[in-house]
């Protein structure tokens, strides 16, 4: 009977984890395994939402799968947005982490306390950062490498978000060739691809993350904000 008991409260205690927020369910990719980007496995676990509590427990995971067949957690250090990029498994559910104000759809790297939105519709530099800015984001700040090195993994990682160019946050458009962040924080780190920046008109302002060749995968460039781009919205935790 205790054991009864026990085994009923881990399981209201799971669901209330999953209905209160940390974990949302992406049916979507039900019966669908992903084989890249794979943190660990853990075996013997008894439901999806003991998975989420185990991810929870590992600061670098964003995402879970859970295989019924194996009671099995395998989790990644990436939010998959293509299910059809995935293999075909019976019995699978697959699970975004979400906490600390993180909104379901958004990436969250707990390691960089990190929070963004990838957005696959193009439009110029002012009408992204208004629609970040209409939800209190702003273009996404890339300013150290780990940062970049998960953002270009994260794009990578499915069909659907390996677009061509992002922009991402930082204008020099006050004092050409100085290069600001949103909140007017000189930017220390660059990541731009070769021969760029390039300085051509005082219109250059803005800055994309662009896939040119395979050597220099969404490294930065400096382009005009009329350009039609996708963009990246980052949410302040």
């Amino acid at each position: 009977m205790v054991s009864r008991l026990i085994i009923l409260c881990f399981v209201s205690y799971a669901t209330a984890l999953i209905n209160a927020g940390f974990g949302s369910k992406l049916s979507q990719f039900d019966d669908i395994i992903m084989s890249i980007s794979v943190l660990s496995h853990v075996s013997n676990v008894s439901s999806g939402t003991q998975c989420v509590i185990l991810c929870l427990q590992t600061n670098a995971c964003v995402s879970v799968f859970y295989r019924r067949q194996h009671r099995r957690c395998q989790f990644h250090d990436v939010l998959f947005m293509s299910p059809e990029d995935g293999e075909q498994e019976t019995g699978t559910e697959y699970y975004s982490l979400k906490t600390d104000g993180c909104p379901p759809g958004y990436v969250q790297n707990r390691l960089l306390n990190f929070c963004y939105q990838l957005h696959l519709n193009k439009i110029n530099h002012n009408n992204g950062l208004a629609d970040c800015t209409s939800r209190g984001e702003h273009l996404v700040v890339i300013d150290t490498e780990d940062k970049q090195n998960h953002i270009v993994k994260q794009i990578t990682s499915s069909s659907a978000s390996q677009r061509f160019s992002y922009y991402i946050d930082g204008s020099d458009a006050d004092t050409e060739g100085q290069w600001l962040l949103h909140d007017g924080r000189p930017m220390t780190y660059f990541a731009w691809s070769p021969g760029f920046p390039e300085n051509k008109t005082p219109n250059f302002d803005v800055i994309t993350a662009s896939k040119i060749i395979p050597e220099y995968i969404f490294t930065w460039q400096d382009r005009s904000p009329v350009e039609k781009k996708y963009y990246i919205c980052q949410k302040d935790l």
